[in-house]
């Protein structure tokens, strides 16, 4: 069965009745910087449509208001529509995959909360049959929350929106389109960024991965394999480290799960991932 699993389809392989909270996933941090030539903000080198068709099913999409995508300082000419054409085409293409996505506001003086979230939320409304939409009471929205099973996902965006909760950009006149990235007691994360020692890093890496086999489903694990600043600089410099340290855990078996968050991903690199769920 091996052979006939590839990156454009292993999600397909995976039972339906399992939650995606469950799936061990490779992810990207700041999907969009492909073509991003300044060092220090440049994060990838596969494009979108390379990263979704290797197996990647986490992307972080960075916004400015304009809704085109950035990081920092560095803005492109890359727009949300034609992110969400390329996703949805992908979608359209292997019907029983599904992409999470985690939405930002990539300025980072985040004084225009208001001119983004409208023109986020006008963005979403144009393309409202590519998200999951989650039931009123799921996800910290109410008391009772769970992520949803395969079944349900297929064929979707499942969104996480990060921007402040009191604006309420996760949610539609239909209903809640996002799921809230800030303040959701369902979401463990480690994103140790900001200069971390080489050691320090892989040790809160590692405890996440090792410690993933005994959170529960209704928890979704994300753990960035990245970093910048401090004492090596560049992101890819930590990535040269960090990506072939991750290695060692992908060689069986374990039952560990949750979204492995990189920059610089490989295609050899995403589908030793992958393949652990089958």
């Amino acid at each position: 069965m091996d052979k006939l699993i590839n990156g454009t389809n292993w999600i397909s392989f995976c039972e339906p009745e399992r939650y995606i909270s469950e799936l061990l996933i490779p992810g990207t941090r700041d999907t969009m910087t492909a073509d991003c030539q300044q060092r220090y903000y440049k994060t990838q080198t596969l494009s979108l449509e390379e990263q979704l068709s290797c197996g990647v099913r986490f992307l972080d999409i960075r916004l400015r208001k304009e809704m085109v995508a950035a990081h920092r300082e560095w803005i492109s000419h890359i727009t949300f529509d034609q992110i969400l054409k390329k996703c949805g085409d992908f979608l359209r293409q292997n019907s029983d995959e599904f992409i999470l996505m985690r939405i930002q506001n990539a300025n980072e003086k985040k004084d225009d909360f208001n001119e983004y979230g409208s023109a986020l939320l006008e963005k979403i409304s144009q393309n409202l049959s590519l998200f999951y939409f989650w039931p009123s009471n799921s996800l910290g929205h109410e008391d009772n929350s769970q992520w949803p099973k395969l079944k349900a996902a297929r064929g979707k965006i499942i969104a996480l929106e990060c921007s402040p909760v009191q604006f309420k950009f996760s949610q539609l006149e239909k209903g809640f389109w996002a799921a809230n990235w800030h303040q959701n007691l369902n979401i463990v994360l480690q994103d140790l960024w900001d200069g971390p020692s080489l050691n320090k890093k892989q040790e809160v890496i590692q405890h996440l991965i090792q410690d993933s086999v005994n959170i529960q489903s209704d928890k979704l694990i994300l753990n960035h394999i990245s970093a910048t600043n401090g004492r090596l600089g560049f992101p890819d410099v930590y990535a040269e480290y960090l990506n072939q340290y991750t290695k060692v855990f992908w060689k069986k078996k374990s039952g560990v799960k949750g979204i492995q968050i990189y920059d610089f991903i490989t295609p050899d690199l995403a589908r030793e991932i992958f393949m652990l769920n089958h």
